[in-house]
């Protein structure tokens, strides 16, 4: 009888652990379904609240630019729908050696690295070469780079607006004279996209 007793003790905690074995392999797999299930909701949130960025046309870049900076005339607006960058293009007088270019790229066009470009020129310590000197200042809450070429009077200063837009305005103007052109634009074409 004894023998009966142990294999009825025997047989009821393999059944005990064989159940437990069981009820460890379902916990398991409800965890994995419910996280995958926490997945496929957070990607579908993401889909839902991501809507599509709206790119500036030709239209909206004419918009922006405005007909006068400075002594500068708008003679011409250009649009590179690839790197969604505009430009307006704009002389003093008659004189075409006297240009100034404005440009504005979209920093969240696929494959742009206008944003990635600007911070790490903002943050580096690195010196300009020779005949060339670097400026990184915060102007009117802003942070701005820009690039001063002494020897070929060329003068250049970026700024990113609303976390998306690299400015830059490119001329024969010093770097705080051209800030204040770049500041002229309609800025709140670029707010609404």
């Amino acid at each position: 009888m004894r023998v009966k007793t142990y294999l009825k003790i025997v047989m009821v905690f393999v059944l005990m652990t064989s159940c437990q074995d069981q009820e460890k392999e379902v916990s398991s797999l409800k965890s994995k379904l419910e996280k995958e299930q926490t997945s496929k909701k957070k990607k579908a949130d993401v889909s839902e609240n991501s809507k599509p960025l709206k790119t500036l046309t030709k239209a909206d870049f004419e918009r922006f630019f405005p007909k006068q900076i400075g002594d500068y005339n708008l003679i011409q607006v250009g649009e590179d729908k690839i790197n969604g960058t505009g430009s307006g293009t704009y002389i003093k007088g008659k004189d075409y050696g006297d240009l100034i270019t404005y440009y504005v790229t979209d920093g969240h066009r696929k494959g742009s690295a206008a944003l990635r470009n600007f911070k790490s020129s903002y943050e580096s310590n690195t010196k300009a070469p020779e005949g060339r000197e670097y400026i990184r200042k915060e102007r009117d809450g802003f942070k701005t780079f820009a690039l001063l070429e002494h020897k070929f009077n060329s003068y250049k200063i970026s700024v990113i607006y609303n976390n998306r837009f690299e400015l830059t305005v490119q001329g024969h103007e010093k770097p705080d004279e051209l800030w204040e052109y770049l500041k002229q634009a309609d800025l709140q074409i670029l707010d609404l996209n």
